[in-house]
């Protein structure tokens, strides 16, 4: 008989878990991003920016094209290309969920 007894108190023991909590956790709503490449050429330089922004958009990134100018970060960004001809620049909008969009255009810059 105690050996029964302290089978189940070393069984309750084990089995015995932490208390809840059932806190609700906030996570966020996020629209997709959306977007057109907005751009305008003067020569050899371009200002790139957001055509038509749509959804929720925490950060942009540009990649001209010319294998230089990775990283460019933001809504607009001018960039200088060293010789003309014709690039795909590429767009990248990641909002606060990890959704993220990509567009790309082909542009011609000129002498």
């Amino acid at each position: 008989m105690r050996q029964c007894f302290v089978y189940c108190l070393l069984l309750l023991a084990l089995t015995a878990c932490e208390p809840f909590d059932l806190t609700q956790k906030n996570f966020p709503a996020c629209i997709e991003p959306r977007a057109d490449i907005g751009v305008v050429v003067d020569r050899l330089d371009v200002t790139l920016f957001l055509d038509n922004p749509q959804g929720d958009i925490g950060s942009v990134g540009w990649d001209p094209g010319d294998g230089k100018g990775k990283n460019r970060v933001g809504a607009r960004v001018t960039y200088n290309y060293d010789r003309p001809g014709t690039y795909t620049v590429s767009m990248i909008l990641v909002n606060s969920c990890d959704d993220t969009f990509t567009k790309t255009a082909q542009i011609t810059v000129t002498n």
